[in-house]
């Protein structure tokens, strides 16, 4: 099975008060061309498509464009599409109808060789799925590594099949610590790293296309982050 995996579109990000929708629409442009040539069974945004929770209306009619555009390219391919912490998960419910702010959603597709999971996980603060997943012994929220671990450990992955998780949260590698990640200037970052989840988390699955770090990172044969299609600041060009 072939997909494409995207994250961090940012889409309506200006750049010093300048708009940089011309080089969004020719990136996304681009990826739509490759697309057309390659052929994916599926495309998978990881999160971040657009830069704010209420994006303009041009942002929007740029993503509309491009997911036109696209599906004509690829006509038989599934979209899925998760929620970062850039985007608003409602409005994105309202666009397509995959999610769910407090659940995950799993997409089952099928190749010559069986089946291939899906588990959609938009981005989770603890705060927002504590019904689901608990409290500590004292009252207050799990940190946000073990409320990630609480959630998928949930959805009982079947490892006899094969599995994708689609999720925007920042996993480190294991062993390693927050400070020894590169990350770019363009991205928001919690004080102290309290969003850091260990990526142990993810070896229920044959591949993990994340998304929320803005460079390409891969966690060896698991997948990881794609990166962002271009630079979001002037520090990162080259």
């Amino acid at each position: 099975m072939k997909f494409f995996h995207l994250s961090d579109l940012h889409i309506g990000l200006k750049l010093m008060n300048r708009d940089l929708r011309e080089e969004q629409m020719d990136i996304l442009r681009q990826v739509t061309d490759l697309a057309r040539e390659e052929q994916p069974d599926a495309v998978v945004i990881a999160g971040d498509i657009y830069d704010k929770a209420v994006p303009a209306a041009e942002a929007v009619e740029v993503f509309d464009s491009f997911i036109t555009e696209l599906k004509r390219a690829v006509p038989e391919a599934e979209m899925m599409l998760i929620s970062g912490n850039h985007d608003s998960g409602l409005r994105l419910n309202c666009f397509r109808e995959i999610l769910d702010e407090q659940k995950v959603h799993m997409i089952g597709l099928r190749d010559e060789f069986g089946p291939v999971n899906f588990y959609l996980l938009p981005f989770v603060k603890p705060s927002m799925v504590k019904q689901i997943v608990g409290v500590d012994e004292n009252g207050n929220n799990l940190s946000y590594d073990a409320t990630l671990h609480k959630l998928i450990a949930r959805e009982e992955v079947n490892t006899t099949e094969r599995n994708v998780l689609v999720s925007h949260q920042f996993y480190l590698p294991v062993g390693e610590n927050a400070e020894s990640v590169e990350r770019m200037d363009s991205e928001i970052r919690t004080v102290g790293n309290i969003d850091a989840v260990a990526s142990d988390v993810l070896e229920a699955f044959d591949y993990a296309a994340l998304g929320h770090i803005h460079k390409p990172a891969l966690y060896g044969s698991k997948g990881g982050f794609c990166g962002s299609p271009e630079p979001l600041d002037s520090t990162e060009t080259g």
